[in-house]
């Protein structure tokens, strides 16, 4: 069968039906075969969604030395955060309390050991068959997870309440609440391609990203955030093409979105700024699309700042920082704001040293493509992630998509600002005062970023068999982060 006819046959089946089936056989598989809690933050997560299931929608406050006496009296590992700055012990910061069987102490690893362990099929046997014994129960500090709010991982909690009630094993609630919040992202890319069906093959290709496949299929905040981010710039950009007026549901999509980019993480709402390319004409007079344009990135702000003001400002919770992670005593958000103030051209001269910085930007792309593991020390085959990144781009350049230079504009600065609230943020909370680069932003954060980015670099015409070339890639995609993640761990 000649190429042509595959590629038709494809388009009249549907091309975006078999790219969400490849994406949820590889979510599936990978799910499985990374072995529990080999992420970032996705233990701190877990015990996050644990705590909302049992109605905590606020997480307690602790201090390491309680959390350390506790486990030291019972013979216990934390299966949270350890705070490394002595001077901080006794700082009050977000904990959590869940069943000692959701977290065995074979899967836990701190920053400060080797996390290439190898795993066997026995110990998953035996996490699948551990009884939940919710009365047998130990404590750890999640403050990089604490301050998320409930909405933002509801469908891994809808999971675990309904998986609790059920009395299921501790291993089943575990790999349920990943394989929930990976359905719900494939919903939201099946939903993002049939909005934008002339982007289908380069949604799907960011899709089969190896870092958005391992954390689609995870308890952490990540998995809703780029649900939410990619089917928010795909439906707003489709909301474009139309000249009739807004429907009711329309509208309270909008408001929904808003309120929902608020809950995922709050730096991706500079997405609703894609609002403003929908003609004026479908919300009435011009001054009627600018003050509901206006009204959603206010609802957005607030809903933001609300929340943070009921989990932060209402309980006087001490948030995590580099200090507290590492040790660094030289971190202090207070004295770095004051010095961004005074000296902004020094922020923006260590934002560009880390954007120039070859291992840096190298880094970040890495990141961004993918690197597994709790501290993301391991990588994927050098060469792969090379052909990924070229064939993103040239998918990038020929998306079809047929944008303003106005809007291509609008996109690329929504984007800007997100990222530089990125770099804002981890500068006061992650940065040394007086370092010259920043630290702690990792590539994966700008995953939700990329559609705005790779659809506003459309100039070429489309790709010949675009579809089969995608599907290539992605199929190329998920078995080599399968395989790679297998051999690496077993």
């Amino acid at each position: 069968m000649k190429l042509k006819e595959i590629e038709l046959r494809i388009e009249n089946f549907g091309a975006e039906k078999i790219f969400i089936a490849l994406f949820l056989f590889f979510g599936v598989l990978i799910c499985f075969v990374r072995p529990p809690y080999q992420l970032p933050d996705e233990l701190t997560s877990f015990a996050r969604v644990w705590q909302i299931s049992e109605g905590k929608f606020l997480s307690p406050l602790g201090t390491q030395e309680d959390i350390s006496k506790t486990l030291t009296a019972n013979n216990q590992k934390s299966f949270g955060w350890k705070n490394h700055s002595p001077d901080a012990a006794n700082e009050k910061m977000y904990t959590a309390n869940i069943p000692v069987s959701l977290v065995p102490d074979e899967f836990i690893f701190d920053i400060d050991e080797d996390s290439s362990k190898k795993f066997s099929s026995d110990m998953l046997k035996n996490f699948f068959a551990s009884p939940l014994n919710p009365d047998e129960r130990e404590s750890g500090l999640i403050p990089n997870t604490g301050v998320y709010s409930p909405p933002a991982y509801f469908p891994q909690v809808l999971t675990a309440w309904l998986a609790r009630s059920l009395n299921l094993n501790a291993g089943a609630i575990y790999y349920l609440v990943n394989l929930s919040a990976l359905f719900f992202v494939a919903a939201c890319i099946f939903l993002s391609m049939k909005f934008l069906p002339e982007a289908k093959p380069l949604i799907f290709l960011l899709a089969m990203l190896p870092m958005f496949l391992i954390e689609a299929a995870s308890s952490t905040i990540d998995s809703l955030t780029y649900g939410v981010c990619f089917l928010a710039t795909a439906w707003l950009l489709s909301l474009r093409r139309s000249s009739e007026k807004l429907s009711r549901a329309e509208i309270f999509g909008l408001i929904f979105l808003s309120i929902m980019l608020a809950c995922a993480k709050s730096v991706y709402g500079t997405i609703l700024l894609l609002y403003f390319l929908i003609p004026p004409e479908r919300v009435g007079s011009v001054k009627k699309f600018l003050l509901f344009g206006a009204a959603i990135l206010f609802l957005n702000l607030f809903a933001s700042l609300l929340w943070l003001k009921i989990s932060v400002g209402m309980t006087g919770v001490e948030l995590a920082t580099s200090r507290h992670y590492l040790g660094e005593e030289n971190i202090d958000v207070a004295a770095q704001k004051n010095f961004v103030m005074e000296n902004p051209q020094a922020f923006f001269r260590a934002t560009l040293n880390t954007l120039i910085d070859r291992s840096g930007a190298l880094y970040y792309l890495l990141g961004f493509i993918g690197l597994f593991g709790v501290n993301s020390d391991f990588m994927l085959p050098i060469i792969f992630y090379m052909l990924y990144f070229l064939t993103l781009i040239f998918f990038a350049l020929s998306n079809d998509l047929r944008l303003k230079f106005s809007a291509r504009c609008m996109m690329i600065f929504a984007a800007a600002i997100s990222a530089f609230a990125f770099f804002l943020i981890h500068f006061l909370k992650w940065t040394p005062l007086g370092a010259n680069v920043l630290r702690g932003i990792q590539g994966r954060y700008f995953i939700p970023l990329a559609p705005m980015i790779f659809c506003a670099l459309s100039i070429l015409p489309p790709l010949r068999h675009k579809n089969l070339i995608a599907l290539t890639a992605g199929i190329c995609s998920g078995a080599i982060t399968a395989l790679t993640i297998f051999f690496t761990f077993y």
